[in-house]
């Protein structure tokens, strides 16, 4: 089976990228982990394998990115990076081992092996067409698709400015003088990887190579995660892959709306299928982790930081530890560095569930030492977050309000979103308390979940941001207790077993349609269908493509254009930093936030490609700008806006053209 799994995996790898690129980006990655294995196998010695393979990389990942931040922000540009970060992070291994039987880490068992390689297969079949699809060259242009095209290229556009190598910090790409407001410290390594291998190996490659080999830490991470909680390995493969493939009945919802109506059921491939919630219905969107799968790596190395950390409270072996409080303190407060706001939600939690364990037993002793053990690391991650620019202190990011989306149509939209992982926790519910496993770490999260679902909200996000992330967490809580579940099913002698497993086996094969939908959708690159965002394929013209090569070859890279961010909207909001690699005097970027400076600027902008000629190069010329790119929104929401540039050709010549592009300097 193990066999198998590396053919997968080894296919998938090849249909995203060339012979150089592969091999750049898997030995920097191995380079990458490899202290991370390293770390876990000096704590767990005595446990075989397991710990370190499923633990270890992400680990490695996480430590690896702070490092390396840390040394690109007191100046480290080289590729030499990629050797030291990971040298820095094996000095680690040596102390890991005053660590040893702090925690009860699973051991590994004769059937892990398998479990973790029938795992391993899931992530090419999830992900494998969709990532070969990613950038595809087609007769009409180069085509972008995914469930939703913002966070690959969004991706692009932080890993393009990183590269750059702005000092001390990255700059904001969309508003000339700040910098860059969004949680960079995970995309420091496809940075410098990209700053170093630019000249052979394309961007898109590097991205998937990293996607995919993350996405293979998750599933196995997962699987840890749940054998944790002294879960058989058969059952603990099962909850994983019953999260991973089925989470939402959203696509069995859409199925059986079609066929009342006489739609054809064709149709369910126009749809953003995990957000009917959000587009039927206007309640809260739940992604299934097959999305996280798709263009979220960021974000799971974040999560399982969160949830190491938080799971480290309930395993350990000593009621009163600060060190294994200062180690939870330490993946928590890499979470937060990472992402931010999972990482949070983490902290939280983790901060209830020791909360409920002194109100039972109080100590002070316990309650000094474990607040300092975790207060030190997590006072660190706070101010490196500051420190690196993630918050824009011209407003508030996050507010507590009641959350009208949250509320809205509540039952329904959870039943919708979420049903068969509430079912199957429902049913797991005397499973649970029959078994005394440590489960009620996840109780915990569990309520701050809610707290965070109903009465927490990320500003300009539309109200839904923190659906993405309170779904996530579940989700990935409930492979520990479907797997407990299964495993209790199975021993089980109840008249009532052969009822339950049925329910279970429903509720998964209810939950599949959504994710055969999501994988079909999302590797489809001729449906141009319009959506709320935009056309659900990003396809770069003939045309485009020429300009942006143009623009790389022929201008400084830390030149500024301009394009017109409201015309435009949120279709190719990032359609510059991302595919021409240059910045934006001003634009729209959804990803960061708090937005009214950014909207604020883009409706002064805008003025420039309408105004009187000079009044036009005065405007651009204050907003620093050093290029005007005029193409088909700008051409069609400002008519003759060339006919007036070409009015002042000593002011502003033109560059280059083509068919349907023009590029004006700024002198």
């Amino acid at each position: 089976m193990i066999v198998v799994a590396a053919l997968a995996h080894l296919a998938a790898y090849l249909a995203v990228a060339g012979p150089a690129a592969l091999a750049f980006g898997l030995i920097s990655q191995a380079i990458f982990i490899a202290p991370g294995i390293l770390i876990l196998r000096a704590i767990t010695p005595r446990h075989g394998w397991l710990p370190g393979a499923v633990f270890g990389p992400l680990v490695g990942m996480a430590l690896g990115c702070l490092v390396m931040t840390l040394l690109w922000v007191a100046g480290g540009r080289g590729p030499w990076l990629l050797i030291a970060a990971p040298l820095i992070v094996a000095t680690l291994a040596s102390p890991a081992r005053r660590l040893q039987g702090r925690w009860r880490l699973p051991s590994t068992e004769p059937g892990d092996l398998t479990a973790v390689a029938l795992l391993l297969i899931l992530v090419p079949l999830i992900v494998g067409l969709p990532f070969a699809h990613v950038g595809e060259m087609t007769p009409d242009g180069q085509a972008y698709r995914a469930y939703f095209t913002a966070d690959y290229i969004w991706r692009r556009a932080v890993v393009i400015e990183l590269a750059k190598g702005a000092s001390p910090l990255p700059v904001n790409q969309f508003f000339d003088g700040d910098e860059m407001r969004y949680y960079w410290m995970p995309h420091i390594l496809d940075g410098v990887q990209y700053r170093f291998a630019q000249a052979w190996a394309s961007l898109d490659e590097l991205l998937l190579i990293r996607s995919l080999a993350i996405n293979a830490f998750f599933v196995t991470f997962l699987y840890g995660m749940t054998r944790m909680f002294r879960v058989r390995p058969w059952a603990a493969a099962i909850g994983v892959a019953f999260v991973i493939l089925s989470t939402s009945f959203e696509g069995l919802y859409a199925l059986f709306d079609f066929s009342s109506q006489r739609i054809p059921i064709s149709q369910v491939t126009t749809l953003n299928i995990d957000a009917l919630s959000r587009w039927y219905f206007q309640g809260m969107p739940i992604d299934g982790l097959q999305r996280v799968l798709f263009y979220q790596p960021h974000h799971i190395i974040g999560y399982t930081m969160g949830l190491l950390g938080l799971t480290a409270l309930a395993i350990r072996t000593r009621p009163i530890d600060g060190v294994a409080f200062a180690v939870s303190g330490v993946c928590l407060g890499l979470s937060i560095a990472i992402s931010s706001f999972a990482g949070l939600m983490a902290t939280v939690a983790a901060m209830l569930f020791e909360l409920v364990g002194l109100l039972r037993s109080f100590n002070v002793r316990r309650a000094v030492s474990h607040a300092i053990g975790a207060g030190i690391p997590l006072a660190a991650a706070v101010a490196l977050v500051f420190g690196l620019g993630y918050v824009d202190r011209s407003g508030q990011v996050v507010e507590l309000i009641v959350n009208p989306v949250s509320v809205h149509r509540f039952v329904m939209m959870t039943l919708l979103s979420c049903g068969p992982i509430l079912m199957v926790t429902a049913l797991a519910i005397p499973a649970m308390r029959a078994e005394r496993r440590g489960l009620a770490v996840f109780g915990a999260l569990a309520v701050t979940s809610m707290a965070f679902y109903f009465f927490v909200n990320v500003r300009d996000h539309g109200n839904v941001y923190t659906g993405w992330r309170v779904g996530h967490f579940m989700f990935m809580s409930a492979a520990v207790v479907i797997g407990v579940l299964v495993e209790h099913l199975a021993a089980s002698k109840s008249a009532a077993q052969p009822f339950q497993l049925a329910l279970l086996a429903v509720a998964f094969l209810g939950g599949l349609p959504t994710t055969i939908i999501d994988i079909y959708n999302t590797q489809d690159i001729t449906n141009f269908t319009d959506a709320p965002a935009g056309k659900m394929t990003l396809l770069l013209r003939p045309d485009e493509l020429q300009a942006f090569d143009w623009i790389r070859h022929n201008t400084n890279p830390d030149a500024r254009f301009q394009v017109d961010p409201i015309a435009r909207g949120q279709e190719t909001w990032a359609y510059l930093p991302a595919f021409a690699e240059r910045r934006m005097s001003i634009g729209l970027p959804i990803s960061m936030v708090p937005l009214a400076k950014y909207q604020q600027g883009s409706a002064a902008i805008a003025q420039l490609f309408q105004e009187e000629p000079l009044a036009a190069y005065e405007r651009a010329v204050k907003a620093r700008i050093n290029y005007v790119f005029i193409g088909p929104p700008e051409r069609a929401a400002h008519p003759g806006v060339e006919d007036r540039f070409d009015s002042i050709p000593n002011q502003m010549p033109l560059a280059w053209k083509n068919g349907t592009i023009s590029i004006y300097e700024v002198k």
